[in-house]
């Protein structure tokens, strides 16, 4: 029997480190089909980050258990991935429940690891299981339940944006909340592309937006959120912000039109809410980058895109038109009236852009050779792109 516990518990671990990635394989595999509560994750999300903390731990322990150090900075990877299961919607039960499978799975690896006569060292590396798992367990409660405060404490900030937002009293809510009230706000929409993302998915984004808007700040923004975007209220103490928003959110992945108007009171803000919306409606209704947009930046559009007989006639005029002429216009007016860039575009002969030109005007008894027939068309290419 090894005299050493210390020596034989570290030779123990160093048999297992060649076969940390396999059982971290292993353990997230045997995590998503032992705890139903994991279901909720993405595959994408349980086969990266879940692993990348398994395989932490499990190499933290190994190397604790071969005479290294265990500093708090080591811990900062449980904390971080415990805050982001909180608004994943993971339960704290469930996030435990995870912790103490994989170091069940690892207590059976260091037993399968052993030698005879290695009882002495086995025992030890179980008191270091307990001592790290304490560590581990406890970062991750104080991370989970730090981020449920913070989580409550925007849906105190949303109560009150609500309550803005919809023309209500605000001042009681707000009172009720602890929230102080500004005297005016600049008001975003910030409407996110949707493309088929999880709820986990749409969760995490919003995140990313909140968390983009409060650096910008430098304080905790009222917001209201669905699963496309939302609102987002910026005192009028604040800078405006600019394009370095959108650029920012783009890094992340989160792809956005923002429209921005300004509430001087805070009776306006419903009215602004609806501006600020529309905005960022039509700067992606017609065909414009994501970015942050006002209404000068979009005034044409904004006006053309404005419900009414005319808005729709206007829109209708071009319905006389077959494909092949609407995608002519289309390139014509994108190519700045370049004929030449406009063929090339369509991949057809200068000719044949002309000729259909000319068939347009015949069809709607507009010259496109003349200002009024120019203005004409591109308005109601517009408003016919916008929906009328």
């Amino acid at each position: 029997m090894d005299d050493d516990p210390a020596l034989s518990a570290a030779r123990i671990a160093a048999r297992c480190e060649p076969q940390v990635n396999r059982l971290t394989r292993q353990i997230v595999a045997e995590q998503a089909s032992a705890i139903p509560g994991l279901a909720v994750l993405p595959a994408r999300l349980r086969d990266v980050e879940m692993a990348a903390s398994v395989r932490h731990g499990f190499r933290l322990f190994l190397r604790f258990a071969q005479g290294g150090d265990a500093a708090d900075r080591d811990l900062r990877v449980f904390r971080e991935r415990a805050a982001q299961r909180m608004t994943d919607g993971v339960p704290l039960a469930t996030l435990l429940s995870a912790y103490l499978l994989a170091y069940r799975s690892m207590w059976r690896a260091l037993c399968a690891a052993a030698l005879p006569g290695e009882e002495y060292g086995l025992r030890l590396l179980g008191e270091l299981m307990f001592q790290t798992l304490e560590w581990v367990t406890g970062a991750v409660s104080e991370a989970y339940l730090g981020q449920a405060a913070l989580a409550g404490r925007g849906e105190a900030l949303r109560a009150v944006a609500g309550a803005l937002l919809t023309g209500q009293a605000a001042d009681d809510v707000a009172a009720r909340h602890g929230v102080s009230l500004e005297p005016g706000y600049r008001v975003l929409h910030l409407a996110i592309s949707p493309d088929g993302a999880s709820p986990v998915e749409v969760r995490r984004r919003l995140r990313t937006v909140q968390a983009a808007l409060d650096r910008r700040a430098g304080e905790p923004v009222m917001t209201r959120f669905g699963p496309e975007g939302g609102h987002a209220l910026l005192p009028l103490r604040l800078p405006p912000p600019d394009d370095r928003l959108p650029r920012r959110l783009a890094e992340a992945e989160v792809r956005v039109h923002i429209g921005l108007s300004v509430a001087e009171r805070r009776a306006d803000v419903p009215a602004a809410a609806g501006q600020a919306t529309r905005i960022a409606e039509v700067a992606r209704a017609a065909g414009r980058p994501e970015g942050l947009y006002e209404l000068g930046d979009v005034l044409l559009d904004y006006h053309l895109s404005a419900p009414g007989a005319s808005g729709a006639r206007l829109a209708g005029l071009l319905d006389v038109l077959d494909s092949s002429l609407l995608e002519t216009l289309d390139a014509y007016f994108a190519a700045d009236f370049d004929r030449r860039a406009t063929a090339r575009a369509l991949n057809v002969h200068p000719n044949t852009v002309d000729n259909r030109l000319a068939r347009v005007s015949a069809l709607i008894g507009a010259d496109l050779r003349a200002s009024r027939g120019i203005l004409l068309v591109g308005a109601a290419l517009t408003a016919r792109r916008l929906g009328g």
